[in-house]
Formats: C-alpha cells, structure tokens, sequence
C-alpha cells in the first residue's frame, strides 16, 4: 500500500489529508467516492508502496516538477498527430518515445499504458490532477462524447498559448523597472558601505561644519552600517509576512482588489484578467459547456480572486433567471465592452463566439499596454536612478566645492 497527500474540496470547503490505496488511481476514486474534488496527490516520499508509473509524485530522481509550459507543448503534439490521422494510442506512444528520461517520460509512459488498458484519455489525465485541471478534463470529455477530440485538443493548445504569451507579456513589462529597481539599490548599496566611510573620515579630519545634505547622508550611512542586520531583518519578516497573507483566502481576495485599484497598473491588470476570463469562457462555451458552469470556470483562471467573485455572484443571479448581462450591470471592474458583447450574444445564442472577440481586444490592448508601460518607465527609471545618485554625489562633493570657493 503507498501513502498519499491530497489536497481537495468537498462541499465548497477546502480539505486536506492522507489516504492509502495500492496505487494512484485508486487514491482518487476512493476520495470521489468520498465526495473530494481534488486538486492536488502526491506519493509521499517514504510510502512502501510502488504502484505503476502514474503513483509516483513526478519527481523521480529530484526532477523538477513539469511546467505548465511543457503541458501546453504536450497537448500540441497531442491535437497535432490527431489531426494527422494518428490513433489515441498510437500519438501517445509516439509521444512517449520523444520523451527524454523524467517526470513528463513517466506520465507520458503511464498514460500510454491506460490507454492500452481501456481507460478514457480524461480517466487517464485525471490521475493528474495538478496538471491537467478541471477546465482541461471537462474539454477533453466534451470531445470524446462528441467524437472531436483532436478539434478539442487544438482549442485547449491555442487558450494555453495565447494566456501564457499574455503572462509573458505581463512578465516583459515588470521586469525591466524590478532590474532597474535592483541595480539602484545595488549602486546605493555599494556607495554607503565603501564610499560614504571614506568621505565621513576625511569631513571629520577637516573640522568643519558640514552642510546640511551632506550631514543628512552622513547620518544616513551611519544608520545603515549600524541598523543594517536589523533593516534586512525586518524586509524577511514583512515578505515572509505578505507571502503569508497573501495565500490566505482573504488576503488574497484583498490583495487581488487592491492591485485593481492601483493607478495605472490597475487598469492593466484587470485587462490581462478579462482577456483570460473571456478566453476561456469562449473556448467552454463553444465547446458545449453550458454558461454557467463556463463563466463559473472562467472565472476561476482569471488569475484574480475578486474578479471571480463578482462572477459567481452574477450567476448565482442567472441561476434565478437574470440574464448574464443583466446581473453584471452594476458590477464594479467588469467593463462596459464585456457586459455589451455577453448581451449581444445571449441574444443571438453566440456568447461564445462573443467571448472569444472579447479576448482578442483586450489581447490587443495589453500588448499596447505593454509597449507603453515599457517607453514610459524605461526614461523615467533612468531619470530616477540618475537622481537619486547624483543627489548622493553632490552631497558628498559640497562640502569640497565650498573649501574650493572659500565657504566656510
């Protein structure tokens, strides 16, 4: 018997626990069948129990864990030898022998062998959970129902790219102001611990009153070489602190409503969430979801907690008979252009096609967003690292320019 991890839902309530069962698949029918909606089954380490190849914790070897990318790479491969004619099993073993030793070799490799068994390609994904979610499974079983796998693997292969180069984007546009960020604390860094001493040394052996900036700089280096331990201290614990906060429930429901809120960056952090809600809310619908259950998921990989509260507020409205775009009237972030395109389409019956234009714009707009943030910050942290540092310079150099003109 092996051991295993689980981390779920039952009942709208998040549970957690250990159960045994002889291998993976067990482990989670025997947690359906206690009502748990799982989300995450781990091997643990020391379990006895070897199990087949999907009863490992895909860490074989200190492996790292597969990245979401690499799942996007494999469902590409998957939607494309369907399209070319390949069998389920035949694409899967051809995949498989593509595959270097590893973590994604040992799912590959054991998803190949339930196949073979018999299995369903979405009972064989469900066995991991922490890669291929609920959205990817609900998708994957629309299309075995209907006999369109392959068009349902090409929709979850185009949403993956699509959110993932929006991510990229996001990414892109942080990155360069958090270098910036970094190099000015580095520079400063450097300056009050070799630089600033040594002009400290030389003002003391001069004997003059030292003008007030440079006196404010001087205390300044004072502080930080005496109370740095305690500084650096106090940043761990306030980090340590909000990352903790933050994966509560309701920190990360107000840290998400407060990052709305931010001037400017707020804006475009609610269109990157609106593309993706819209995105995948598309994709369901037209792949057969009802609208409930597509916006309710949407929702949820809208990568913002307070977003998809305000989603599944309006449908528990719509689950009363209040159209979509009536019970998202009032609803604060969700943007004019959303709530129109859900009203065209709840009348025409084409919310999904709707969703998927949606998308497109705020696609567009985040990239112009990014190209504007970016010629934006990149002059104004250069103007600003250059400030501060030559307000630094000249700090120091004062008290040399008034012996050089004869202050006192």
């Amino acid at each position: 018997m092996a051991s295993f991890q689980y981390k779920g839902a039952r009942g709208g309530k998040p549970c957690a626990g250990t159960i045994e069962a002889p291998d993976r698949r067990q482990a989670i029918a025997l947690l359906a069948g206690q009502g748990i909606q799982l989300q995450q089954l781990d091997e643990e380490a020391d379990s006895s129990g070897s199990g087949s190849g999907g009863g490992l914790s895909l860490r074989l070897g200190g492996a790292k864990k597969i990245k979401p990318r690499d799942i996007t790479i494999l469902t590409r491969q998957f939607a494309t030898l369907l399209e070319a004619g390949f069998p389920l099993a035949r694409a899967l073993e051809f995949v498989s022998r593509q595959q270097s030793a590893g973590p994604m070799a040992e799912m590959v490799a054991d998803l190949s062998t339930s196949i073979q068994q018999g299995q369903d390609f979405s009972q064989a994904l469900s066995g991991y959970p922490n890669y291929f979610g609920n959205i990817f499974l609900s998708m994957v079983r629309a299309g075995e129902t209907g006999g369109i796998l392959d068009a349902m693997l090409v929709r979850l292969a185009e949403m993956r790219e699509a959110d993932e180069a929006l991510a990229d984007r996001f990414k892109s546009a942080m990155t360069y102001p958090a270098m910036m960020m970094a190099a000015m604390v580095i520079a400063l860094g450097v300056m009050f611990a070799y630089v600033v001493p040594q002009f400290a040394t030389m003002f003391e052996d001069m004997g003059r009153a030292l003008p007030g900036p440079t006196q404010i700089l001087l205390n300044a280096g004072d502080f930080a070489a005496t109370w740095w331990p305690a500084v650096v201290a106090g940043v761990v614990v306030a980090g340590a602190s909000f990352k903790a906060w933050v994966k509560t429930e309701s920190g990360a429901f107000q840290w998400d409503r407060t990052r709305l809120e931010l001037p400017g960056l707020g804006n475009f952090m609610a269109q990157f969430a609106i593309a993706r809600l819209a995105r995948t809310a598309g994709t369901l619908l037209e792949s057969g979801v009802n609208l409930v259950d597509a916006f309710a998921s949407a929702g949820e990989v809208s990568g913002n907690r307070y977003i998809s509260h305000i989603m599944q507020r309006a449908l528990a409205e719509v689950r009363h008979g209040k159209p979509l775009a009536t019970a998202l009237a009032d609803a604060p972030v969700i943007p004019v252009l959303l709530r129109e395109m859900i009203a065209l389409g709840e009348e025409s019956g084409q919310v999904g096609p709707m969703m998927q234009r949606v998308a497109e714009v705020y696609d567009r707009q985040t990239r112009e967003a990014v190209s504007g943030i970016t010629s934006i910050i990149e002059p104004f942290m250069v103007l600003f690292m250059g400030g501060v540092v030559g307000m630094v310079v000249i700090a120091l150099l004062l008290p040399i320019f008034e012996m050089s003109t004869g202050g006192v």
